[in-house]
């Protein structure tokens, strides 16, 4: 059997499949917003030991932690700015978005807000 028609065995069987969806979850993860369900979805594992994952790479200097502030508004919800640490977010936040499309409410107060944890591949350098 030539190795050609030998890896389109594995290619074609559950083997195969099993590494497209791997390399799937590669291709769409950005690596400057890197979230605790890709590390968890990548390595099915459960959401405290992915976690715990992410933050040893952090402690490791892999990733660098991150924190986003999500428009609190349901027919928004972007993710407005992000911070280095929870203690740089301000008490008020303006969505610059909801505020061009004239929402009744653009400023939020730090106690509205979602703020979502991510995690940044940090560069070499």
């Amino acid at each position: 059997m030539s190795l050609m028609k030998f890896f389109q065995i594995i290619d074609n069987s559950f083997i195969g499949k099993y590494i497209d969806k791997r390399l799937d979850l590669i291709a769409s993860t950005d690596p400057e917003r890197i979230y605790v369900e890709n590390i968890r979805s990548f390595y099915n594992i459960s959401t405290p030991v992915a976690k715990i994952f992410c933050e040893m790479a952090t402690k490791e200097s892999f990733f660098e932690k991150y924190f986003a502030v999500q428009c609190p508004n349901d027919s928004c919800e972007r993710i407005i700015v992000d911070f280095k640490t929870k203690q740089d977010i301000p008490d008020t936040v303006e969505c610059e978005q909801c505020h061009l499309l004239e929402k009744d409410k653009y400023e939020f107060k730090k106690t509205e807000l979602n703020i979502i944890e991510f995690y940044k591949l940090k560069t070499l350098g």
